[in-house]
């Protein structure tokens, strides 16, 4: 598991969901929860650059001789709100009790979620697998692990996977390789924020949707 040194941009490889006033702090904090309850579609420009992601990982698999990837509306749920976490909270940038420092994978307290400061040591696995079914309401049925760049300018869809595929860690996750291996991939989601972008993997594709009851 690798966290990539942290230049243009950085990386990092995990590891095994009212109405605002009162004070400019609270509404923004407000305004930004109801951002991450919301189901709405990316914005525009976050959203074209998602799908360019989401494209060249699978032709990237498709060349590697992998089939092609579903695309997760439930995993483009929990992406998008960590890349908005990551942009608007910097969780990656504190330490944990320990003193470790946190990673990418870490989110902060100010979302409907167990905060975490992820480490290199993955003690806090469990709170990154579990964020799926923290940020859908249990809706997505299985764990999720994600791989994360940060740059220091605007994202866009080749810096991101070129980033991932020159690092060993990254690469492995997308192709399969190692630990990732079994069971294989079935569906993933992407968020992009200002200058961080995020796929989540999961092995369960997401449940069909529920049919109306006749009355």
């Amino acid at each position: 598991m690798t966290d990539v040194t942290r230049r243009a941009w950085s990386g990092s490889v995990q590891g095994f969901p009212l109405s605002c006033a009162l004070t400019m702090r609270a509404a923004q904090a407000c305004l930004l929860l109801l951002a991450f309850l919301s189901l709405a579609a990316a914005p525009g420009d976050y959203a074209r650059i998602e799908d360019g992601i989401a494209s060249r990982l699978n032709n990237y698999r498709a060349d590697n001789g992998l089939p092609r990837l579903k695309r997760s509306p439930l995993l483009d749920r929990v992406a998008r709100a960590h890349a908005a976490d990551l942009a608007e909270h910097h969780p990656d940038r504190g330490t944990d009790r320990r003193g470790q420092p946190c990673n990418l994978h870490s989110w902060s307290a100010a979302g409907p979620w167990r905060a975490v400061c992820y480490t290199a040591d993955h003690v806090y696995a469990e709170r990154m697998w579990s964020k799926p079914a923290e940020i859908t309401d249990g809706a997505y049925p299985g764990p999720g692990y994600e791989i994360a760049m940060g740059s220091t300018g605007p994202v866009t869809a080749e810096l991101a996977l070129n980033g991932w595929k020159a690092s060993p860690g990254h690469r492995a996750v997308i192709l399969e390789e190692g630990v990732w291996g079994k069971p294989p991939w079935k569906v993933f989601g992407v968020g992009v924020s200002e200058g961080y972008a995020v796929v989540w993997f999961g092995r369960e594709p997401d449940p069909p949707p529920a049919k109306p009851r006749r009355r």
